[in-house]
C-alpha cells in the first residue's frame, strides 16, 4: 500500500469525512470515487435524484453529476440506458482505496 498516496488523498476530506474538493491528480480522483462507492448501500437501486442526494451529503463542492458519471465510467456503479436507475457494483477496492476508506471511517461519516 502506498501510504503517502493515501495520506495525500485524505487531505481532500474535511473532519466529517466529506470530500471537500475534487483532486487535481487522477490517482486521487480514483480513490475519491472508491470512497463514494463504499458509502452507497449494497444491493439497493436508486433513482438519479436519490444518487445525487446521497452524493451531495458526501461532498462539499456541489457537483454530484461529476461524481455520479465518474463512478459509472469506472464501473463502480451501474446505470440503466435511460438513466432512471443506478446501483452499486460489488467488487473489491484496490489496496490504497481500502486504506483510505478505513482511514476516513474513523471520521464521523454518514
Amino acid at each position: 500500500v502506498d501510504l503517502r498516496l493515501v495520506a495525500d488523498a485524505a487531505r481532500h476530506y474535511d473532519a466529517a469525512g466529506r470530500l471537500s474538493r475534487w483532486p487535481a491528480k487522477e490517482s486521487r480522483r480514483l480513490l475519491a470515487l472508491w470512497v463514494l462507492w463504499s458509502r452507497l448501500p449494497k444491493g439497493e437501486t436508486f433513482t438519479e435524484a436519490q444518487v445525487n442526494e446521497r452524493l451531495r451529503a458526501l461532498h462539499l463542492f456541489d457537483d454530484p453529476a461529476l461524481l455520479r458519471r465518474g463512478m459509472v465510467d469506472l464501473g463502480l456503479v451501474w446505470r440503466t440506458r435511460d438513466g432512471r436507475a443506478y446501483g452499486r457494483v460489488e467488487q473489491r477496492p484496490p489496496a490504497e482505496a481500502l486504506a483510505l476508506i478505513r482511514h476516513l471511517g474513523r471520521a464521523a461519516v454518514a
